[in-house]
């Protein structure tokens, strides 16, 4: 079959997950003893195919293994909810990990942490059964999960703590692993070398993966690279800052592969490089919870009375009820969207429930705001509904903001498909560790 042919019937997940199988050359013969799947957050086509990101590593993979130019992702496109579905092969419906943070009526957000919130089959859990070894470095909703052999999640306090890392050792595991890490590959870790937005902190986290690799013999391996997201979300798509933390993100993805040279590790190890989202740039956002508190259904501060709310993921609003059956306050959230000027209505439109359902989000949702290109949301209360403001952000049902793959090393052929899904991924990694995945 061509490769043309491939792009002309990927129609559906089965179709998907067949074109990649062809990528891959004897899966008997040449199955992985390891899968390492990194990604970097925000990571987009142009990281990979622009002359000008330094990215000399990523665009080795692209030249000399596997490329998919545009991952369609789930809804909406946020970290969390991604870095799910990525491990699960699920929409978020399926494994109810459906944003950053849970709604939780008019009271403070909390992160989704712990891996017994996700209510699907991880590739942790199913490489664990088949006896092989796993690894994971800041991953999120990790924490706590008994199919991870070595694990240091994503978790961190919501109050000032005097270092982030020594915080979160008492929930790595086993008891000890940060601290062998620290000792054996990375050095003292402190929020100055490590913290979100460190240009140290992707080199030093494939620091740890290789020790774990080289230590351990980890099967299966996810990491989670961070700083470029912060850079995008900054700056927007093109400043500096951006490419600085590209050529930081490459670089450690450099180190993992010179780590299997070294011990020459390629011809049976497999690395998966891919991103949870995309990005677009915004110079304007809106703040539609002004407007329930206009109309007296939401109350100025967290805590108060409420009768609707919008929960902001990314770059759409999804409306809550406090009461499901109250069709009244429904309408009338209706009745205000309607009634706003064309200029400001022309700056979203409306997701309805049955739309929503399609894609996988929260059944609780009643509809959903999403902006145009361009346009972000924003939490706010009070003040303009419409306001002034620039950078990058993800998290758009339409699209408009897809993430990419890269794929080299043992039982990858060179190979370009043009298209797909988010949901394909976890099949894809356990079909390379010879593992049968049905999401």
């Amino acid at each position: 079959m061509s490769h043309r042919s491939l792009i002309n019937i990927r129609r559906g997940a089965a179709t998907l997950l067949l074109c990649l199988a062809v990528t891959v050359s004897g899966f008997t013969a040449d199955r992985s003893k390891h899968v390492i799947l990194i990604t970097i957050d925000g990571m987009r086509a142009a990281m990979v195919t622009d002359s000008t990101m330094p990215s000399p590593n990523l665009k080795r993979m692209k030249r000399d293994g596997l490329f998919v130019e545009r991952i369609k992702g789930i809804t909406p496109t946020a970290t969390y909810p991604s870095h799910i579905t990525i491990v699960t092969g699920a929409k978020p419906a399926e494994h109810h990990i459906y944003y950053n943070a849970q709604f939780t009526g008019n009271a403070p957000t909390v992160p989704y942490w712990y891996a017994d919130s996700i209510k699907a089959t991880t590739i942790w859990e199913a490489a664990a059964r088949q006896g092989l070894k796993t690894a994971s470095l800041f991953w999120p909703v990790s924490t706590g999960s008994k199919y991870i052999t070595y694990n240091v999640p994503e978790f961190w306090s919501a109050k000032p703590v005097p270092n982030q890392l020594e915080y979160i050792k008492p929930f790595c595991t086993p008891a000890g692993i940060l601290d062998e890490l620290e000792r054996e590959a990375t050095g003292r870790l402190n929020h100055e070398n490590f913290g979100a937005g460190s240009m140290t902190r992707d080199a030093r986290t494939a620091a740890m993966a290789n020790y774990l690799l080289n230590t351990y013999g980890v099967n299966l391996m996810t990491i989670h690279l961070i700083t470029t997201d912060y850079a995008q979300h900054a700056g927007g798509l093109d400043s500096d800052r951006v490419r600085a933390t590209v050529g930081g993100a490459d670089h450690a993805v450099g180190l993992i592969l010179e780590n299997l040279e070294r011990h020459h590790m390629l011809d049976s190890t497999t690395v998966i490089v891919c991103g949870d989202h995309g990005f677009v740039n915004y110079h304007r956002t809106l703040a539609p919870n002004v407007w329930l508190v206009q109309e007296g259904l939401l109350s100025e501060k967290t805590g108060g009375d409420w009768k609707a709310a919008f929960h902001g993921a990314g770059a759409m609003m999804f409306l809550y009820l406090k009461d499901a059956k109250d069709t009244a306050t429904l309408e009338q959230v209706r009745r205000k969207l309607a009634s706003l000027p064309q200029s400001t209505r022309s700056l979203f439109r409306i997701v309805e429930k049955d739309e929503l359902a399609q894609v996988g989000c929260d059944p609780r949702v009643v509809l959903a705001i999403e902006p145009v290109k361009g346009v972000a949301v924003a939490t706010a209360r009070t003040g303009a509904d419409v306001r002034e403001a620039s950078g990058g952000k993800h998290g758009y049902l339409s699209g408009i903001d897809p993430t990419t793959l890269v794929a080299y090393g043992c039982g990858i052929d060179k190979e370009e498909i043009e298209v797909m899904n988010q949901t394909d991924i976890a099949p894809f990694v356990m079909k390379l560790l010879g593992i049968d995945f049905r999401p």
